[in-house]
């Protein structure tokens, strides 16, 4: 089950020089706006994470074969729909998508992970009346890695902090921790998930603040004038995190639709992104 995955910290270069350190934190379940989670800068992590998007960029340029374009299809997500005509929108997606295509081999591993996790969860998200999207949200979490642990101590599939795994019913501490029992830990984060729509009204709003956090989403939400996530001034790894998501959710679930797309190019150019700055998950 351990097996690396290529995408997880190929990701990572569009996330920001920063890390958003207690997206899930150990504070109360539902922040206040004015408790907006902190967030730390790792001036070594930026010079690498900028350092490999110009080498992905050139990389992508050098590629002796050009990708076809990627199909604009109707995408949702819980129902609400990715709005394509928004230009700022479509070229995330677009980048998701081209950050992707060198690892689609991937694919493969990915989906017999899956095989094998979805069945669990699925009756989980049923129970809660959690939409069956939020399936894809480990997958953008930890590659489907049990034993996956976020330099910020978030861990297990659904990478929980430990202070909102306790106030959720998880035991942590030195002995056990349940983060990495699939069952409760689904449990958990479906707890966490529906307190969230209970709050926000909007899925997408409850995906942005399951990675930067509810506190800091209330606070845009008092400060902008709308309550679009695809609008919304966000870290620049929330910008991408539902797209992280989606991108999972159309390879998987509708792969003929996107084969021309992901369809294997000449690699001649392409090399491992440096790890260093980049092993921190979503």
């Amino acid at each position: 089950m351990l097996i690396r995955v290529g995408f997880s910290l190929l990701m990572a270069a569009i996330r920001p020089a920063t890390t958003v350190a207690a997206r899930i934190t150990a504070s109360p379940l539902l922040q206040s706006a004015s408790s907006a989670n902190k967030v730390t800068v790792n001036a070594d992590a930026t010079r690498s994470i900028l350092t490999g998007a110009d080498m992905m960029t050139t990389r992508l340029a050098n590629s002796t074969t050009a990708a076809p374009d990627l199909p604009m299809l109707d995408v949702n997500f819980c129902g609400e729909c990715l709005p394509l005509d928004q230009t700022n929108v479509a070229d995330r997606w677009k980048r998701v998508f081209t950050l992707f295509r060198p690892h689609a081999s991937d694919l493969g591993d990915i989906q017999r992970r899956a095989d094998s996790f979805f069945p669990i969860i699925d009756p989980i998200l049923k129970k809660h009346d959690i939409p069956d999207d939020f399936r894809y949200v480990p997958l953008a979490e930890s590659g489907l890695r049990p034993k996956a642990v976020s330099r910020a101590g978030a861990a297990g599939y659904w990478q929980l902090m430990p202070g909102t795994a306790r106030s959720l019913g998880l035991k942590v501490n030195s002995k056990t921790d349940e983060r990495f029992n699939v069952h409760k830990a689904t449990e958990a984060a479906c707890k966490y998930l529906r307190a969230l729509y209970t709050q926000l009204g909007s899925w997408s709003l409850v995906a942005a603040a399951y990675n930067v956090g509810p506190g800091y989403i209330s606070g845009q939400l008092k400060r902008q004038s709308h309550r679009d996530y695809y609008q919304m001034r966000l870290p620049r790894e929330t910008q991408y995190y539902l797209f992280r998501v989606l991108l999972y959710k159309e390879v998987m679930s509708r792969p003929g639709d996107y084969s021309s797309f992901l369809s294997p190019a000449t690699q001649t150019a392409y090399q491992p992104w440096p790890a260093a700055g980049l092993a921190r998950l979503s």
